[in-house]
């Protein structure tokens, strides 16, 4: 019985992918037609070669890459279900990356909803903050009116390199102590926060990982403005000094976008917070 032969443009149809996907997997020999017209160059395939389509499909659906169903391709029955096994672990981790990603979504939008929270715009709250794992490194002569995002640009790098996450605000870190005006403040770390639990081994000598700890903070949160900025700032040192609380360690700023557009770029939430005696 003499084998049905289809068309290029038939086989698309009956498997659902797109032409130029079945000329691409000929060109990296992925999926060769059984027989090509020599005048024309018209491709035609086997009604069997469909299986084999159905099976790079599938393949390519759990993220197998290319090159790696190729090689499968080669393998007998027996390697076959090592190469499966092995394709399981994968998206296994996939899996758990997916988790922890979705977890800093939530962290984020935490952090996000009550930033946003305009009743509390300019008013010192008192607030139980979790642990936040940051990667930092000194800042080189930062003030807060001229600290850029070109100033994070290695932070940024380290944490794409190493974490792979998404992440959306930035932080700076100043010594705890009594400020006249602003311009006697002089950051001395610059910082990004990353995922909880998450060791990063390989980092430039002068970036370091460390931690936001968890426990009872002074906060405040307003948009950020020049003119505000030293204000908040002092409502933040007034309120310690006034109720007499027991400071550790210095003042965290975390900085916050509210747009994402090319509108308003400037427009940004600043929190700032030092942690206290419980």
């Amino acid at each position: 019985m003499e084998e049905t032969l289809y068309s290029i443009g038939e086989v698309a149809k009956l498997a659902n992918i797109s032409v130029q996907t079945l000329r691409y997997y000929d060109k990296i020999g992925l999926f060769k037609p059984a027989y090509t017209d020599p005048n024309t160059n018209y491709r035609y395939y086997r009604d069997s070669q469909l299986y084999h389509l159905d099976i790079i499909k599938s393949l390519k659906h759990i993220g197998t890459s290319l090159e790696d169903i190729k090689k499968a391709q080669r393998l007998k029955t027996e390697d076959l279900l090592d190469f499966l096994n092995e394709q399981e672990r994968i998206i296994e981790k996939r899996l758990k990356k997916l988790i922890d990603i979705k977890q800093v979504l939530a962290n984020v939008k935490v952090r996000m909803e009550k930033q946003l929270n305009d009743s509390m715009f300019g008013e010192v709250t008192i607030q139980y903050e979790e642990e936040v794992l940051i990667l930092q490194t000194q800042a080189r002569h930062l003030t807060p009116v001229d600290i850029l995002n070109a100033s994070y640009s290695e932070l940024k790098n380290a944490v794409e390199n190493e974490v792979g996450e998404w992440n959306n605000s930035y932080g700076a870190i100043i010594p705890f102590q009594s400020y006249k005006d602003e311009d006697e403040i002089s950051y001395s770390y610059i910082f990004m926060p990353v995922m909880k639990h998450r060791d990063i081994s390989l980092l430039s000598p002068n970036i370091m990982q460390t931690k936001i700890p968890a426990g009872k903070y002074v906060c405040i949160s307003d948009r950020f403005s020049p003119e505000k900025y030293f204000d908040n700032l002092k409502k933040l040192l007034d309120y310690i000094n006034s109720h007499h609380l027991q400071v550790i360690g210095s003042i965290y700023e975390v900085f916050t976008p509210i747009h994402y557009g090319p509108i308003s770029q400037d427009d940004y939430l600043i929190e700032m917070k030092i942690r206290i005696d419980e």
